[in-house]
């Protein structure tokens, strides 16, 4: 079939995609001049009693998905026919789906893991509350957009994909990422997603997916009765919290799985924190070796320097710290203009007018300043963590500048290490 022009008041654009159920078009709304997503279903589906129950429940579905309201899920803006064609607008991600990046080859750390799996969790946390069931997680409905933002896509539309579109006879995708209970075509419930979005972590956490199978049906036994291995057999550099974690995510006992998504998310949080604190106690404790060693060393010049600036000075009034009230004033202007440049972005450039520059001059006047310390930590954190979402999206250059960056501003920070792996990998 050729592709329209148009679907109501949508101009057709492109083609993003072609699924079981019919095709999704990259369109354009002339009244508020945005890009959309137009998901079609085909008519073929329709020509039956059974079908047009269907469209029934989609149009449904879609009014209640429509109201829903979160950073990360796709929103649907409208339901509607056209000369007898049904269409879904959406939210146009601009970004890959997660099955795409995976299939690219794409690696993933745990705190990266952790970071969209989080995301899906958040997502199902306030969507469970409001009694809506996904029932169709895995990675072709998860996006990371452009800015490193997770969306989880195909709310209510996999409602139906899993339950009367299989009883019509149509082989919806894999079930690899399907619950126990959806092979059993028993009445599922939000702990169905969570298993779901188990086997999606295992997946980026071990590099393959927990059940495998060489068709449909060895699949959907080895999702019903296997045991998956441990993810730290697939991948030794993982923390061992992670296979108990997994093993609650996976179990075919619903009773003794994740009840909640806040549950599940907040097991996740601590298994990378620990990580994260560790990291933070070695450079906190390499930090303070070495101004002890340079006191030690250098402590007697650096008295005998302050004794000859006093008595070189003797009118000279100070302020709290040992500096001068006009070195105290030149510190907080140069702080007011740090935290001006923090605050919208301009990390480490333009040169000569960015946080990172900012806060050295102040160190320059006071090298104990404690909130210029703590600022340089601030734009480093947040610098490694723009290069590690710019890495989930698989920018590779703009990956590369930030590392060459990092290896001249931050030598000896050890998350270079860290980024310069990703790069490798990638």
């Amino acid at each position: 079939m050729s592709q329209p022009q148009s679907l109501g008041k949508y101009q057709i654009q492109g083609l993003l995609g072609k699924g079981a159920m019919g095709v999704v078009y990259k369109g354009f709304d002339p009244n508020i001049a945005r890009p959309v997503a137009i998901k079609t279903i085909h008519a073929s589906l329709l020509d039956t009693e059974m079908g047009r129950e269907l469209l029934d429940r989609f149009r449904n579905e879609a009014q209640a998905v429509g109201r829903l309201n979160h950073a990360n899920i796709v929103s649907i803006y409208e339901f509607d026919q056209d000369k007898g064609t049904p269409y879904f607008v959406m939210e146009y991600v601009e970004g890959h789906d997660l099955k795409t990046l995976l299939k690219d080859g794409r690696k993933y750390s745990p705190q990266e893991a952790v970071h969209i799996i989080g995301a899906i969790l958040s997502a199902l946390d306030y969507t469970h509350k409001l009694g809506i069931v996904h029932r169709d997680i895995k990675p072709a409905n998860v996006f990371i957009t452009h800015n490193g933002q997770i969306k989880l896509a195909d709310f209510g539309i996999a409602r139906v994909d899993n339950a009367e579109l299989t009883q019509m006879g149509s082989v919806l995708g894999t079930p690899s990422y399907m619950s126990p209970e959806q092979c059993k075509g028993q009445p599922v419930d939000p702990r169905s997603d969570l298993f779901s979005t188990g086997v999606v972590l295992y997946e980026l956490l071990a590099g393959k997916k927990p059940f495998s199978g060489d068709n449909t049906h060895a699949i959907m036994h080895s999702v019903l009765s296997a045991e998956p291995e441990r993810p730290s057999s697939q991948n030794p550099a993982l923390p061992k919290a992670f296979d108990g974690i997994l093993k609650k995510a996976l179990c075919k006992d619903v009773g003794h799985r994740y009840q909640t998504a806040a549950e599940f998310r907040e097991d996740l949080q601590s298994a990378v924190a620990p990580v994260a604190g560790k990291r933070n106690n070695l450079v906190l404790w390499s930090a303070m070796a070495v101004v002890i060693l340079v006191l030690a060393i250098g402590g007697g010049m650096w008295f005998k320097l302050q004794r000859d600036q006093k008595m070189a000075q003797p009118g000279v009034e100070t302020a709290a710290g040992g500096l001068s009230a006009e070195e105290q004033a030149k510190v907080e202007r140069l702080m007011a203009v740090a935290e001006a440049h923090f605050k919208v972005g301009r990390l480490v450039s333009p040169q000569g007018s960015n946080a990172f520059e900012a806060y050295q001059l102040v160190l320059q006047v006071d090298p104990q300043h404690s909130a210029a310390l703590d600022g340089i930590n601030r734009v480093k954190n947040r610098f490694f963590k723009r290069a590690q979402l710019l890495a989930l999206e698989g920018r590779q250059e703009d990956v590369e500048k930030h590392l060459a960056l990092a290896q001249k501003l931050f030598p000896n920070d050890d998350r270079i290490m860290l980024l310069r792996n990703r790069v490798i990998e990638q």
